[in-house]
């Protein structure tokens, strides 16, 4: 018998090998190591469940791994041939001696606790295999009382609904489809607490992420035993992998970290990470943006833009996202229903092209972004008149049409080579564009590619996955000097796979400020304020005062006609910008701390790394019906004493400004503040700084 442990923070696998070289999962969870050597010697390992169990090995569970070899055979019975460590990684290779496929389970420990995933099978006969089901991690849980928290099951503008449920026994499916943009029904994250709901502080906690930008499916299966299998991996619904000899197919990245105090500090750690490693240029601030779309939709001119750049600078914001609308020759993107994948400028709505544009940005010290949906095309473009053959389909169905577009099969070599151009000529003509928006509007329907072969048409799935990929990672190092911001029908691609080539997402297309507390709230678990762009709109008819507050809690930015609104609201809009530059190195950078959940109200809080400075936001979110009791920060310094500043945007800089006070460290987080609030819709701002 042989033991393997892999662990990140102390939390991690235990794997013991039997006579017979199987492999069994004897823990997964914090302090691994001391779990391991309580293990009773008593006990053999073939005792333990088997830890990447395959079809038919655990007959009345759901397997890790489902194949039909070369020969016809459905059963798998893999056996370790060696452990491989490399540094922070692991490699447990193993091998069916009987039909020579190779399963390699592989690990690799992150720093702030985080354990990345994944496994990858090459087929060694002489045959084609077909892989029916292959997770990235299928894990057993010690779970007397466990709790699922997931986010999704909605739809368009209802991303991030968060669901937290007790898990009985059966099998609880969370999942998503549509390949493009799959994360508007269920995103790729979830948290397990094993004893209980979970707590900001004080229980066991774990998080789980798919880094994969198609579609993924959770499975938690629970039996009367206080045990739980999770499968994680790409959704095997209809995308049957065919695998030719001598080729290896790896999964997407199955990404664990554990906490024993709380989702508090399991948040923290993880923002750590994502800053550091899954994001780009993570540990950069992120501009303050303006969006024409809310002010022109389709429906604008040179003289309209520029007076929106004027705004832009005027309130002292520091990028102008000209958005969908701005291309089409022949065909005129005036709505949605023609000129996508004609990438020229309109030059009967925008004489002279971008270039007076973006030379008004510059002379106002703005910066310039633009919107583009490079993967689409509609059926009314010259793009599809001259290549009808371009388009993601089937032989015998005519395209069905989806928001008046069709998706560009990005596995032909052309369509790769024309999408990369599009983005390196907008750039190279257009030198003063620094941002670009990169959407994508529909899902993938019919899907099928002519470089496919007949019998390896389920394929699709995985490969348009895989090519999105390479065409993100050629753009984002082609230009490394561009802001990068993910978006797909809103929060429809917010996976840690996809996010490696982009410096933030757009969470939704709701940008109602009270659902999108309810949002950010939820994606805070796990995405930090400087990936999460939100815009202050008239959605909702909520007061500009509250939506200031509510964007200034993430990357803040404005979609609103700022010629619409009363000198009284751009007040408060140059005021909400002018604090957002003191405040924006705490809110992107610092420690979020999670303070009263959204139900009648909401508060939070960032804290700057060295517990000097602190900036609170509190949300009244509807009618106050019963006593709030105090605000309480947490992470302060208990021993500093801090200036405490109540800001409220819609009363103007001299009556924000007089509500200062005193207080040590240690009295604001066990005395806490009075709640400050009554209406619905209205917010406060709490400053502190180390006196």
């Amino acid at each position: 018998m042989s033991t393997v442990v892999v662990s990140s923070g102390g939390a991690g696998y235990g794997f013991l090998v039997d006579d017979q070289g199987r492999l069994h999962q004897a823990g997964f969870g914090p302090e691994i190591d001391a779990h391991m050597q309580r293990l009773p010697d008593r006990i053999p390992p073939a005792l333990y469940p088997l830890a990447y169990p395959t079809y038919d090995e655990e007959p009345t569970r759901a397997p890790a791994l489902r194949v039909t070899h070369s020969d016809g055979t459905t059963t798998t019975r893999p056996k370790v041939e060696d452990v491989r460590v490399v540094g922070s990684r692991t490699d447990i290779l193993l091998v069916d001696p009987d039909c020579w496929l190779e399963v390699t389970l592989s690990f690799c420990a992150e720093d702030h606790g985080v354990l990345r995933q994944w496994a990858s099978i090459t087929n060694r006969q002489r045959g084609v295999v077909t892989l029916h089901e292959v997770a990235a991690a299928s894990p057993l849980l010690a779970t007397p009382a466990p709790y699922l928290t997931h986010f999704g099951g909605g739809d368009w503008a209802a991303e991030w609904t968060t669901t937290t449920e007790a898990l009985t026994p059966g099998t609880k499916v969370v999942e998503s489809r549509g390949g493009v943009q799959p994360h508007l029904r269920s995103c790729p994250f979830f948290l397990l607490a094993p004893d209980g709901p979970p707590e900001e502080s004080g229980c066991t906690v774990l998080a789980g992420a798919l880094a994969w930008g198609g579609n993924i499916r959770f499975a938690f299966e629970r039996t009367t035993t206080p045990a739980i299998r999770v499968w994680c991996g790409h959704n095997p619904a209809s995308s049957e992998y065919v695998l030719d000899p001598d080729v290896t197919f790896a999964t997407p990245e199955q990404i664990w970290t554990w906490s024993t105090e709380g989702m508090g500090p399991l948040t923290r750690r993880f923002h750590r990470w994502v800053r550091a490693h899954a994001v780009r240029d993570g540990d950069k601030l992120r501009p303050i943006v303006v969006n024409n779309w809310e002010a022109t939709s389709f429906s604008f001119d040179t003289d309209r833009l520029l007076g929106l750049i004027d705004h832009t600078a005027d309130l002292g914001a520091e990028l102008f996202l000209l958005d969908d609308g701005w291309f089409g020759e022949s065909h005129p993107r005036d709505d949605d229903t023609t000129g996508l994948g004609d990438w020229e400028v309109d030059e009967a709505k925008l004489p002279g092209g971008l270039g007076p544009v973006i030379a008004r940005a510059d002379a106002r010290g703005v910066r310039f972004g633009l919107w583009v949906e490079p993967e689409m095309v509609n059926p009314d473009s010259t793009l599809y008149d001259e290549h009808p053959n371009w388009v993601v389909g089937q032989p015998a169905r005519r395209p069905r049409r989806w928001r008046h577009q069709l998706v560009l099969d990005v596995l032909q070599p052309d369509v790769t080579e024309f999408v990369c151009g599009v983005v390196d000529r907008v750039l190279l003509e257009n030198p003063g564009i620094s941002y670009l928006k990169w959407d994508a509007n529909r899902p993938l329907t019919d899907p099928g590619s002519p470089t496919l072969a007949t019998d390896r048409q389920a394929n699709y799935w995985v490969d348009h996955a895989r090519a999105t990929w390479r065409l993100m990672e050629t753009v984002a190092e082609r230009h490394p000097e561009q802001t990068l911001m993910l978006c797909a029908s809103g929060g429809g691609r917010v996976d840690l796979g996809s996010l490696r080539w982009f410096h933030e997402v757009w969470l939704s297309d709701n940008t109602d400020p009270v659902d999108r507390v309810r949002m950010q709230w939820a994606a805070s678990h796990f995405l930090p304020a400087n990936v999460v762009g939100a815009h202050v709109t008239r959605e909702g008819d909520r007061p500009v005062a509250f939506g200031c507050a509510v964007a200034m809690s993430a990357r803040f930015g404005f979609d609103i006609d700022f010629a619409g609104m009363t000198d009284d609201e751009l007040a408060v809009c140059r005021r909400a910008v002018a604090l957002y530059r003191d405040v924006r190195p705490i809110v992107q950078q610092g420690d979020l701390w999670r303070l009263v959940p959204p139900d009648e109200r909401a508060a939070l809080s960032y804290v700057s790394a060295d517990g000097r400075r602190a900036v609170l936001f509190a949300f009244q979110l509807t009618t106050r019906t019963n006593d709030a009791g105090p605000l309480r920060p947490r992470g302060l310094d208990p021993d500093r004493t801090y200036e405490v500043i109540a800001v409220d945007l819609a009363a103007g800089p001299d009556p924000a400004r007089t509500d200062v006070e005193r207080r040590l460290g240690a009295a604001l987080m066990e005395e806490g503040q009075e709640w400050p609030l009554c209406e619905p819709s209205t917010a406060r701002i709490l400053v502190l700084r180390s006196v």
